[in-house]
């Protein structure tokens, strides 16, 4: 077919995703065994869209009606997210994580949008470390989250501070007929 492989596994047909920021192998032993967290091509998000879906799913319902699965595939398709899959030695999803770039009048973050998976202290550092780096090569001044008030102890060890709490009213849905 005429297409190459690079060390990470991806073709010549596909963007340059296993640099150094998008895609991290880590011996995990003292949690478990082999893990690694990789960037999504957009374009090869059908191949991996109903395993990682079923993970993230779990976290939709904080989004209170904002979002559907569609919705987020929808934006990854178009770059307005990024999906981060982790897996473990045997390619089974672990977990998966969107996110965003968010400019602000004086600030660019990488934002946290949806979180999905188990094990988190498995892959945590493999994780935040990758966003890190691929936060900074992007020119983001620093990296943002919301998320339930357990995720405070899992974060802390890095250097995140909860800043401020958000508070929501929903309206009663209105019948348009």
């Amino acid at each position: 077919s005429g297409q190459t492989s690079n060390s990470c596994g991806a073709t010549s047909h596909t963007r340059e995703w296993c640099n150094g920021s998008r895609r991290r192998r880590e011996d995990a032993a003292k949690n478990g065994g082999l893990v690694e967290v990789s960037l999504v091509d957009p374009d090869y998000l059908y191949l991996i869209w109903d395993e990682t879906s079923s993970v993230l799913d779990r976290s939709i319902g904080t989004a209170h009606g904002r979002y559907s699965l569609d919705h987020i595939a929808h934006e990854i398709m178009i770059g307005e997210q990024h999906l981060w899959i982790v897996f473990d030695d045997d390619k089974k999803v672990i977990s998966a994580l969107t996110t965003k770039f968010v400019s602000y009048p004086g600030k660019r973050l990488l934002a946290g949008q949806f979180l999905g998976g188990e094990r988190i202290m498995r892959w945590r550092d493999s994780m935040l470390e990758t966003l890190e780096r691929w936060a900074v090569d992007n020119n983001c001044d620093g990296m943002e989250m919301t998320g339930r008030r357990g995720f405070e102890r899992i974060l802390k060890p890095h250097g995140w501070t909860p800043e401020y709490t958000v508070f929501e009213k929903m309206f009663e849905e209105k019948d348009n007929g």
